[in-house]
């Protein structure tokens, strides 16, 4: 890996830090902009999972208290069945296919929600939709690193507090990167050309993140969802970048 390559993965890595710093998801959507046109497949998405994985670490004693394991546990048993099921699938299924499809879901989503003017609403869901909506993310976050969307989604949708919303899927997301690094390490996934990426990466991240979650810590509750929203909206557009 050359210089021009180290500095693409500190852009990435701070990008994807600032992201995930302010909101507890994001990284991969953020880091992929910048990585995806440059990396291989096989360094990218390992190296977003890793890098989102020590993101969340980093952030994680600031939102401790707010952290409420029995509302954050069916996410994370439904993401345990969902990591293996999208590692599994990576030799499967088109990759553009799958980021087409999800990036469009995204995108329409949030076309919706701007242009009814508001967030709309549901009532707090039940063990097993939350099992599902964590399936459905843990298939995300074994295929292409991205086990936040969907439980960002759910937990907006609920109308819980900026607090509440970001402890469950911070704490899903860094129980699924775990999972994700093992089961990548177990297949064999996980090479020594990912110890360069990760050296260059670690100080852009270490201030990304701060940055990031001094931004979340000054912002509403209203503010917050507009910036959800918005960061849904990028992660919906970059899938859609080839």
């Amino acid at each position: 890996m050359d210089l021009s390559l180290d500095l693409i993965v500190a852009i990435g890595a701070l990008g994807g830090a600032l992201a995930s710093g302010f909101a507890g998801f994001a990284f991969g959507a953020a880091s992929l902009s910048v990585w995806a046109h440059t990396l291989s497949p096989s360094l990218a998405v390992p190296l977003v999972v890793a890098c989102s994985l020590f993101v969340q670490l980093m952030t994680l004693p600031g939102i401790w208290r707010s952290i409420d394991v029995k509302t954050a546990l069916p996410f994370i048993l439904g993401g345990v069945v969902g990591v293996p099921v999208g590692a599994s699938i990576l030799g499967v299924l088109d990759a553009g296919v799958f980021r087409t499809v999800v990036g469009i879901m995204l995108m329409v989503y949030v076309a919706a929600v701007f242009a009814a003017g508001r967030m709309p609403q549901l009532r707090d869901g039940n063990i097993i939709s939350s099992a599902i909506i964590g399936f459905g993310g843990g298939v995300m976050g074994g295929f292409a690193g991205l086990s936040g969307i969907l439980p960002t989604i759910w937990c907006s949708l609920m109308k819980w507090s900026k607090d509440r919303q970001r402890s469950t899927f911070q704490i899903f997301n860094l129980s699924m990167h775990t999972l994700t690094l093992i089961v990548y390490g177990l297949g064999g996934g996980l090479g020594p050309d990912l110890v360069r990426p990760l050296l260059v990466a670690v100080p852009m991240m270490i201030i990304g993140s701060a940055v990031g979650f001094a931004f979340y810590r000054r912002v509403d509750e209203v503010q917050f969802k507009r910036v959800l929203l918005v960061l849904l909206g990028f992660a919906g557009l970059t899938l859609l970048i080839r």
